[in-house]
């Protein structure tokens, strides 16, 4: 019998630590527990007892593993059943005696149990919790189809086997703990710019002087859990804004997902956002967690919202509403807490009007609108947003010291009016800092009569023949389809040309209304 128990405890080590994938650990785990107890299902669960929620880590079967990875909300009655259990014993319970079990089942009834116990035969299950850093508790469950199927042998089966299994769930729990953070960190590190106008402590560089009524209103709802809506032109530092509500809110310890919607592809944007389950679709390996769940207990900022899709929109109102979603191939819902920022320079108002943004997710959003003025308006700020900019980029370039801005270069600066505000600002520095090589810096050739009109060949106005951004854009892909007689993509295509994707091409082809027009010949 000794040797039978120290072969169990030995082969349920080596299943448990064969693999860091939870679901592949835990299949081979359930395959050799089924050889000495009634057995139909394992599951890790962790149970934070401060937010009542239950994070059902993952489950096996017979035929697979299944990494999970999502959050159940439970009651304080179910919080105070399961913190019960916490202490290392192993506990049997029956479906019918238990509410917590009830619950999970309700909510897990279309995918787990329905099929295998049709929804309403009993189940008994037994479970050995264990405390992990206060207010987490840990759990290892083993589900069987009966009512009292569980006895006090299997019990001492279990309570063997109970330190490999504690020591490997926390290991694979810190190991999925690890794999969140680096899903986080590698989409921040895609998104990795300059911000503008930006540094580490959400600091906003006019706060008190041009973006004044800004930076109040920024402290007005940053404590809160409230949508925001952040409109201003291109280059105006929208980012920074909601950099700056972030950090000054209770979330700032967590993390800040930033999604520019008009850079995805529209037959990738429900996996981008919502994530994808393994096999959801050819390529679909593993599963995916998209940029909401990377975002939970955190912010999310979503750039450039006037140019989500429709079909997207309607999937956008579904999670302000609940903080519900269905990962793409998935079939139940995973839940999250996010706080939701968007921004556009976009006429949102005139794009409900067309049709061409859903007016019921523009009430959802307009809940706390912070309209940033463009740099025109406030050139104020223009000294202390060019001096950052100095400093920042000659350190790039190993310029030390960094030349300095005389008064000149600063009248010069603040003579402009710049269209492509705080982003033209920056490229603007970065250029003189380029062609002087630590010199003094000089902007004698910024002004607005250096750039001729392209219809007239006289010099343009701030407000008068200037081409809007849209207008900009929509020249930019012409020209480009004129150079490559309107192939879209391959080598030598238009795609090629302007660096971008073929689909991200047609897209913006069909939201400016490009129609491919090809040469003769």
């Amino acid at each position: 019998m000794a040797q039978d128990e120290n072969r169990l405890v030995r082969d349920i080590t080596q299943s448990l630590y064969s693999s860091l994938e939870i679901e592949k650990s835990l299949h081979e785990t359930l395959l050799l527990l089924k050889e000495y107890l009634p057995l139909d299902l394992v599951h890790v669960f962790i149970m934070d007892t401060s937010a009542h929620t239950l994070r059902y880590l993952a489950e096996a079967t017979a035929k697979r593993g299944t990494l999970i990875d999502e959050r159940i909300q439970l009651s304080p009655d179910h919080v105070a059943e399961i913190r019960g259990h916490a202490h290392g014993d192993v506990h049997i319970l029956n479906s019918s005696e238990s509410p917590t079990l009830q619950s999970i089942q309700d909510h897990f009834s279309r995918r787990i149990f329905k099929p295998m116990y049709n929804g309403r035969e009993p189940f008994s299950v037994m479970t050995m919790g264990f405390d992990i850093v206060p207010p987490l508790v840990g759990g290892f469950g083993m589900v069987a189809g009966g009512e009292g199927v569980y006895s006090e042998s299997h019990v001492a089966c279990l309570k063997l086997i109970r330190r490999p299994l504690i020591g490997a769930v926390l290991n694979l729990l810190h190991h999925r703990d690890l794999v969140c953070k680096n899903e986080r960190l590698f989409t921040e590190k895609k998104q990795l710019e300059n911000r503008l106008g930006h540094d580490p402590a959400g600091r906003i560089i006019g706060a008190d002087t041009g973006l004044k009524e800004v930076s109040a209103m920024v402290s007005q709802v940053a404590a809160l859990d409230s949508q925001v809506l952040i409109l201003g032109e291109t280059g105006t530092g929208k980012e920074v804004v909601a950099n700056a509500i972030h950090q000054a809110s209770k979330r700032s310890d967590g993390p800040m997902i930033r999604v520019n919607c008009g850079a995805i592809a529209e037959s990738l944007m429900d996996s981008e956002l919502f994530g994808h389950e393994k096999g959801a679709f050819t390529g679909a390996t593993r599963l995916k967690r998209g940029y909401f769940e990377q975002a939970d207990g955190g912010t999310i900022f979503l750039d450039e919202i006037g140019e989500l899709p429709l079909a997207a929109q309607v999937k956008l109102l579904r999670v302000l509403q609940t903080m519900e979603f269905n990962r793409v191939g998935g079939s139940w819902p995973v839940s999250v807490d996010v706080r939701v920022v968007v921004a556009t320079n976009r006429d949102l108002f005139g794009m409900v009007t067309d049709k061409r943004f859903r007016e019921d997710l523009w009430f959802r959003l307009n809940v706390f609108p912070i309209r940033i003025p463009p740099l025109r308006d406030r050139k104020q700020d223009i000294k202390a947003l060019a001096d950052t900019f100095v400093v920042r980029k000659a350190r790039e370039m190993n310029m030390e010291p960094p030349p300095r801005l005389t008064d000149s270069a600063i009248r010069q600066l603040t003579a402009y009016d710049w269209p492509g505000n705080i982003r033209e600002l920056q490229n603007v520095i970065e250029r003189a800092l380029i062609l002087g090589r630590g010199r003094i810096l000089s902007f004698e050739t910024l002004t607005w009569e250096s750039t001729p009109s392209p219809e007239t060949g006289q010099p343009s106005t701030p407000h008068g023949t200037f081409a809007t951004m849209d207008e900009a854009i929509k020249t930019h892909i012409q020209d480009a389809l004129a150079l490559t007689n309107c192939k879209i993509e391959g080598p030598g295509g238009t795609a090629e040309l302007l660096a971008m994707n073929p689909s991200t091409l047609r897209s913006r082809m069909k939201k400016y209304g490009i129609e491919i027009q090809k040469r003769s010949g």
